[in-house]
């Protein structure tokens, strides 16, 4: 009898694509697998074998204006606060859900803090996807922070603090 087993990821092709030949080749093996996810990847999701299972209207970001929006990724604070809102609005329902479906095991991207969240609430077995990028000359200088931008994430660090605490 095969496995049970549950994805979380947030809506970036960074992130997901990695994960979807792993849901493959599990489904293929006979596991069960859902996977949390946004609207924009549940074709993709399923044709892995998943059962997708929508984080939309569940998701901060999507609440905030354009201009925000903009920021996200490079404001710390805002970020954090995102993060933090989506995990705890997700909480109860995802809690729900993994009573129901008794899951061996969870992996979540590094970044879906809500699927470690609830894991670890729950004793539930947590596997960590982290995905990267190449590195070199160009990303470097593109990726590399003004004075100012360091500054603004010194300041910005007492919100991500009780972020934090809220998350704990």
């Amino acid at each position: 009898m095969g496995k049970k087993i549950v994805f979380f990821c947030i809506p970036a092709h960074g992130h997901t694509n990695p994960t979807l030949g792993v849901v493959r080749e599990l489904t293929g093996r006979g596991h069960q697998v859902w996977y949390y996810s946004y609207l924009a990847f549940r074709e993709q999701i399923e044709e892995a074998g998943a059962k997708f299972i929508a984080c939309d209207e569940y998701d901060a970001q999507q609440k905030i204006t354009p201009r925000k929006a903009a920021r996200v990724g490079k404001d710390l604070a805002l970020s954090t606060r995102i993060l933090t809102d989506t995990t705890l609005s997700l909480d109860a329902k995802v809690c729900q859900d993994m009573e129901r479906l008794a899951p061996d095991c969870i992996v979540a991207d590094s970044m879906a803090v809500w699927g470690k969240a609830v894991a670890f609430k729950m004793n539930i077995p947590f596997v960590s996807s982290t995905t990267t990028f190449a590195f070199n000359r160009c990303s470097a200088a593109i990726m590399k922070q003004s004075p100012w931008e360091l500054f603004a994430m010194l300041l910005s660090m007492p919100g991500v603090n009780r972020n934090i605490r809220r998350l704990k």
